[in-house]
């Protein structure tokens, strides 16, 4: 125990001023939860930044679909010990790299120690080479989703106009608040007819979240409904690849834009990502 301690407060420490790291989640399925990872994250790498998407829904992974990939091995050969993180990696359109996700995967608090032990490792290799690491988390208001949102740098918090989606979303808000107190959510407002019904879920959700559970919740933007999307889908394609000049990709790169200067002008924090999963698996970092 006293071993396994030293060596999480080294990580820790190693990769304290790393990467920084993005989950994106939302409370229910449906709002283009996955499309936003995968076109965020290209979106970042357009800008100069080393940037990996893990693919961290282990139930339902299903990142590589939307990218036309089919890779050998992925997260379980690392969870199971067979892999190393850096042996896994795909290299993926637009010029990241994918960390695969694995359909069907216990959840993370069913994971032996062991398994916990090196799902962190893997965590901790990539932190110290790349900038950004985007966690696309399951939909819903689930234990692994909420491991992954808490400990992150940043949440990204997806939703659509739909009222059951905006009540979803402020479930997920509330539960990840729950978990983490202090925790760093944005808000994504998806498939708007226009800027002033982004406006209106922003100020709503912001509303609540400042009535009854005392927390700001910042809008970072939205992305228009577009019909590109779909037809992105259906290729297997990124859309911000596929259709570089569509309204939805223009709008995808403004995001883009506003995270890697918040990025850039952001003082990292010792209590990081690392330490916050490590609590969250059950790993006693003590840093």
């Amino acid at each position: 125990m006293a071993d396994q301690a030293q060596h999480l407060r080294e990580l820790v420490w190693k990769t304290r001023n790393s990467a920084h790291v993005l989950a994106v989640t939302s409370g229910k399925g449906g709002v283009g939860k996955t499309s936003t990872s995968v076109n965020l994250a290209i979106a970042l790498a357009a800008r100069g930044r080393r940037v990996v998407l893990l693919d961290a829904d282990l139930g339902l992974a299903n990142v590589e679909v939307l990218m036309g990939l089919h890779s050998i091995y992925n997260l379980e050969h690392v969870i199971e010990g067979e892999k190393g993180m850096s042996e896994i990696l795909v290299k993926a359109p637009g010029g990241i790299e994918l960390v695969p996700g694995s359909s069907g995967l216990a959840k993370v608090a069913d994971l032996s120690a062991a398994a916990r032990q090196r799902l962190f490792d893997g965590l901790a290799e990539l932190q110290q080479e790349v900038d950004f690491i985007v966690l696309d988390t399951m939909a819903g208001i689930g234990r692994n989703a909420v491991s992954f949102a808490a400990a992150a740098d940043e949440v990204l918090l997806i939703t659509t106009p739909e009222p059951s989606a905006i009540v979803d979303a402020y479930a997920m808000l509330k539960t990840i608040y729950a978990y983490r107190r202090d925790a760093v959510v944005r808000l994504i407002v998806n498939m708007v007819a226009n800027q002033a019904q982004a406006q209106a879920v922003a100020s709503k959700l912001a509303g609540v979240s400042q009535n009854y559970l005392e927390r700001n919740l910042a809008f970072l933007g939205c992305l228009p409904r577009d019909p590109h999307v779909s037809q992105a889908v259906m290729q297997s394609q990124p859309f911000v690849l596929q259709f570089p000049n569509a309204p939805v990709s223009k709008y995808m790169h403004l995001l883009a834009n506003r995270l890697a200067h918040q990025q850039a002008e952001a003082h990292p924090s010792r209590d990081g990502f690392l330490k916050r999963f490590a609590q969250t698996l059950g790993l006693a970092s003590n840093a």
